[in-house]
């Protein structure tokens, strides 16, 4: 559990410095961003989710052992997380100033589809749900998964919330890359 918690340090060291290069304000157009209150229900149940991958709740079945912890799921769980986080980070930084940790578009924003973005519409969230899902098995217990999927369902509203956006202000030009481009997992149907 330590590699994966020092996996996901590094992942949130990278995040907290490219933090400062994110979409602002321009004098010609400024920038329309989601607003608190509409956040506040999938970032619940995000924190909830993850909050599972590493609390210990005094709940049973919650820690119920799936696997044994000296196994080859150790292994391959901490593959698995770190594909998928490395997968985030290169996503993250081919949007470069195009990201907000908030839904935001206008300013200066571009559409990206190169690097992560050829193969899905947001690779940021397909990199952290692969990251998840690789803890969820290191950590081989029931509460894991449960987690995992809160933050899947956390991600599906986000998601179409920021589909949404991205319709309205990219328009033809989004339409066509989301006819092309699947939105979590590569092949996958549109």
């Amino acid at each position: 559990m330590n590699i994966s918690l020092s996996l996901w340090a590094v992942w949130y060291l990278y995040w907290i410095a490219s933090a400062r290069h994110r979409v602002r304000d321009t004098g010609d157009s400024p920038a329309k961003r989601e607003p608190w209150a509409g956040r506040v229900g999938y970032l619940s149940m995000m924190a909830v989710g993850l909050a599972m991958l590493f609390w210990h709740p005094p709940v049973p079945y919650l820690n119920h052992p799936l696997w044994p912890s000296e196994s080859a799921w150790l292994g391959a769980g901490l593959a698995v997380q770190a594909a998928g986080l490395a997968f985030a980070i290169w996503a993250r930084y081919t949007l470069g100033r195009n990201w907000a940790g908030r839904i935001t578009v206008g300013a200066s924003q571009e559409l990206v589809i190169r690097g992560p973005y050829r193969l899905v519409r947001h690779p940021i969230y397909s990199g952290l749900l692969f990251g998840i899902l690789g803890t969820a098995i290191v950590v081989g217990q029931v509460r894991g998964f449960l987690g995992l999927l809160l933050v899947l369902v956390a991600v599906m509203i986000k998601l179409g919330r920021e589909e949404s956006a991205l319709r309205g202000h990219f328009g033809p030009a989004y339409e066509k890359y989301a006819e092309q481009v699947p939105a979590l997992v590569p092949g996958w149907p549109r």
